[in-house]
């Protein structure tokens, strides 16, 4: 009787684990191809109107108070905020509550994002907008390093706060909105700041969100090896 009870309770987190996995796989897929039809158009100069009409839209809603705004959020995606984030998140976790491979992950997920985005823009060459820079701005254009990162690294944190708080508070979903929220808003400030194109951002994200789901998955499979593997 018992020995039944364990075979029919162990597929379980095997089959929780691969609903998971296939999941983050076929988002993948979708995010990849999306990156590589804008690649494409990008290849093509298929992509002069869309980033000319979406441009024009959001920073159409430019007032001195909303670019204040613009340049705070796309400082949330810098080098510097983003290392000293790491670091400060990455020293709490490991020494407050002992979560090396969260720590770790946190690490991977913000370097592996900066180190592929540099590889990107060196492969596409394409040059920033041709208007008025509200901020500095200087390398390659696409995809936009603010957004792919910001997807990776805030996306990995965010997942990170809602996997340890969402058995402590009904409301975790709230952190979930927050760090799409503030993912979006650091993309769109590039836009509205004129140092990226649409395309340059959504091509981004879509970048950015795959390295992320990797380092999700990875973190979950290490998860589960730990688990099965505790006597």
């Amino acid at each position: 009787m018992t020995s039944k009870n364990a075979k029919s309770d162990s597929p379980k987190p095997l089959r929780k684990f691969s609903k998971s996995l296939i999941g983050g796989l076929s988002l993948s897929i979708l995010l990849l191809a999306l990156f590589a039809r804008l690649s494409e158009d990008l290849l093509y100069n298929e992509l002069g109107t869309f980033d000319r009409v979406v441009g024009e839209l959001i920073r159409g809603f430019a007032t001195p108070s909303l670019t204040r705004v613009a340049i705070i959020l796309t400082n949330f995606g810098s080098a510097y905020i983003e290392i000293a984030l790491m670091i400060v998140v990455g020293a709490f976790l490991f020494f407050r509550f002992k979560h090396t491979w969260e720590t770790v992950l946190l690490t991977i997920s913000l370097s592996g994002a900066w180190l592929l985005n540099t590889i990107l823009k060196a492969l596409f060459h394409r040059a920033r907008p041709d208007i008025v820079h509200l901020v500095t701005a200087g390398g390659y254009s696409f995809p936009s390093g603010h957004a792919m990162v910001a997807a990776s690294f805030y996306g990995v944190i965010g997942y990170i706060l809602w996997l340890n708080l969402r058995n402590h508070s009904k409301s975790s979903w709230y952190i979930v909105v927050i760090t799409l929220a503030f993912i979006m808003g650091i993309g769109m400030s590039r836009i509205y700041l004129g140092v990226h194109f649409a395309s340059d951002v959504i091509a981004g994200y879509a970048a950015g969100a795959v390295w992320a789901i990797t380092c999700i998955v990875g973190l979950k499979e290490i998860r589960y090896y730990k688990s099965n593997h505790q006597k």
